[in-house]
């Protein structure tokens, strides 16, 4: 699976690395991925069919839509608009089960940023003649995961672009403790993210924490993203599940009754770097701001509120932020009122650059609405990191630290005094003294490492030092004299 998803992301920068970015090229490789995907499923068994046991859902594939027939008009000057049509049919034919997605009105393979007409029918050629050749099976023959193929290639076009995608792709490390964090998915939860990016963290929790498609619910606001997700989460099973494009913030689509649909749980990554129209807060209809109302400048708390009003009367949340989140003097008024009404269950300070795109420092905030204790778990990550080439990753080690010290306090164990990151366990009225400041630092004392000394051993190696000084100053001594009678000489 890692060999298919490399070679396919060399030979994309191969062919169209030159004259486009891997923000702009990655679109067109992942379209041509769902085509071929598709194509290849629905030759595997002639009936249409829809099991749920499958990571892919098989769809009903036109003559005009299979990629075989895209691959014989491998001449036509008309190719790139051959290959909208595909997409657009195979939409239309599978309407009940991907309505909505328009994949091709977000990537059109007419566009002049892949060069002029031949330029552009060279590039696309020599794509479909690459698909054509891939093979999408194991060594067995059955047909890979391509949900687990896209979303590899999503983390491996990041690395690629030496972090300079803008907060499109979490950290796989990072997506992993999101999910633990959550926790079993006892109740046939529902799972939120109104503003999910490319959908990884949305596809990756509901995942490992066991979530129905039809349980899965999201917004974005970016058309290209939106399309990505819808793919996304086509192509990983979760056929079933609930998605709009949109704004969140000025236009939530996720709504019941006139307010704000409720969900059992909401993960999400908002935009690290987004401001907002604060005016729109003053005709909120919605209740989202009773907290506080965010400065213009920095969008996060509005997300976060946001977030908030969405969840159920025992819901929780799990939300990555900037850490400047933790101490804005701006903010402090909502932090004070989060902590007051004892939303705040975690606080998690996560290690500097993890995130492609982002060389900021970042937090994972827990929220719970029904809370049975008002004191706050602070866990100070800072340190656990490993870095290769200049891409700094959260290591296995602090994420089982981590998972140990937040059980142990949902459970009343001080655990995190064997086998956890630092941490603490913070009054309402220790934040409270702290002027409402969250940054770990405030409350964790950073642990200092013992070394076992022998006493003996170390006290005779002092000696022998002390021995050999006191011989070398002699020496010292010496030489100094022997030069006063050279001087007194001449």
């Amino acid at each position: 699976m890692i060999e298919i998803a490399y070679y396919i992301a060399g030979k994309a920068k191969q062919i169209l690395g030159g004259t486009l970015s891997v923000n702009q090229y990655k679109d067109y490789v992942l379209a041509l991925l769902f085509l071929k995907s598709a194509s290849e499923y629905y030759k595997s068994n002639d009936s249409f069919q829809s099991d749920e046991n499958k990571p892919f859902l098989r769809l009903l594939v036109s003559e005009r839509s299979s990629f075989d027939y895209l691959y014989k008009e491998l001449g036509s000057l008309e190719l790139g608009k051959l290959i909208n049509v595909a997409l657009y049919e195979l939409e239309q034919a599978n309407s009940r089960v991907i309505e909505g997605y328009e994949i091709n009105r977000a990537i059109n393979f007419e566009s002049n940023i892949l060069g002029d007409t031949d330029e552009r029918l060279s590039k696309l050629r020599e794509l479909l003649h690459f698909f054509q050749k891939l093979t999408l099976t194991d060594d067995a023959g059955k047909l890979i995961d391509i949900g687990a193929l896209y979303n590899l290639l999503l983390y491996i076009f990041a690395e690629e672009a030496g972090k300079k995608i803008n907060n499109v792709l979490t950290p796989k490390e990072v997506i992993g403790l999101v999910a633990e964090l959550i926790g079993d998915n006892k109740d046939n939860n529902s799972l939120c993210d109104p503003v999910s990016g490319s959908g990884t963290l949305l596809v990756e929790v509901g995942k490992r924490v066991g979530i129905r498609g039809a349980n899965i619910f999201g917004q974005e606001a970016n058309w290209n993203q939106y399309a990505l997700t819808k793919m996304n989460l086509m192509l990983n099973g979760f056929k079933d599940s609930t998605f709009f494009w949109g704004d969140s913030l000025s236009n939530p689509k996720l709504t019941d009754d006139g307010g704000l649909k409720r969900f059992d749980i909401v993960a999400s990554i908002p935009p690290f770097a987004d401001k907002w129209a604060t005016e729109e807060a003053e005709f909120d209809r919605y209740g989202r701001f009773q907290y506080g109302i965010p400065p213009r400048s920095q969008a996060t708390w509005a997300y976060i509120s946001h977030i908030l009003a969405s969840l159920k009367p025992n819901g929780r949340a799990v939300v990555v932020v900037p850490a400047g989140v933790l101490f804005r003097t701006s903010e402090s008024k909502i932090r004070h009122q989060i902590i007051e009404h004892n939303l705040l269950e975690t606080v998690i300070e996560l290690p500097q650059n993890l995130f492609y795109g982002a060389a900021i420092s970042t937090a994972i905030l827990v929220f719970r609405k029904d809370r049975k204790t008002t004191q706050t778990l602070f866990m100070d990550a800072r340190k656990g990191y490993i870095s290769n080439k200049g891409i700094y990753k959260l290591s296995d080690t602090m994420v089982e630290q981590l998972l140990n010290t937040y059980k142990g306090f949902l459970s009343g164990e001080q655990v995190w005094q064997e086998n956890s990151c630092p941490a603490y366990i913070a009054t309402q009225e220790e934040v409270r003294n702290n002027k409402y400041d969250w940054q770990t630092v405030k409350y964790v004392e950073e642990k200092i490492e013992r070394v076992e000394v022998d006493v003996e051993a170390t006290l005779q190696r002092i000696e022998k030092l002390e021995k050999r000084l006191e011989f070398v100053n002699e020496q010292l001594e010496y030489c100094t004299q022997q030069l006063i009678r050279l001087t007194n000489r001449k």
